[in-house]
């Protein structure tokens, strides 16, 4: 898990930001490689904010609730509910029915942004197809 963090702080975000830096113009919108850039840094940052939901509770989880949030432990209602961590999305982490370890924007945020990243990549790929199908037409005409 720490790796796919890791690799995308370390690729995609600066990867992304220099392809969108490269295609911001007027109508940035239309260029194929600032749409990619803003797909690889949302991509970048949804890979972040999931680590960082992921690894929210620490390496022990009952010292996490005990000592950082003063609260009591459940073993019981996590394994009864499901909110022991072990879910990739939505991510659930809790101590208690009371106390949840996940911040509450990390899922949200991770919804949009991959919203994002996707729309971006589709676009970018529908930018690159109707220029290869109006410049096959122009040569053929």
């Amino acid at each position: 898990m720490f790796n796919l963090v890791f690799a995308a702080l370390v690729l995609s975000i600066p990867a992304g930001l220099l392809m969108l830096f490269r295609g911001v113009g007027r109508q940035w919108h239309k260029r194929p490689i600032a749409l990619v850039g803003a797909a690889l840094t949302a991509g970048g940052f949804t890979a972040v904010v999931w680590g960082f939901g992921v690894f929210a509770g620490g390496l022990d989880v009952r010292e996490a609730c005990e000592f950082t949030h003063n609260t009591n432990y459940d073993q019981a209602w996590r394994d009864r509910t499901g909110a022991d961590g072990s879910s990739f999305f939505p991510l659930a982490n809790a101590c208690n029915e009371h106390v949840s370890l996940v911040p509450a924007w990390v899922n949200p945020t991770i919804i949009v942004l991959a919203v994002l990243s996707v729309s971006a990549l589709a676009l970018a790929l529908f930018r690159i197809a109707s220029a290869i199908f109006h410049r096959k037409e122009r040569v053929s005409a």
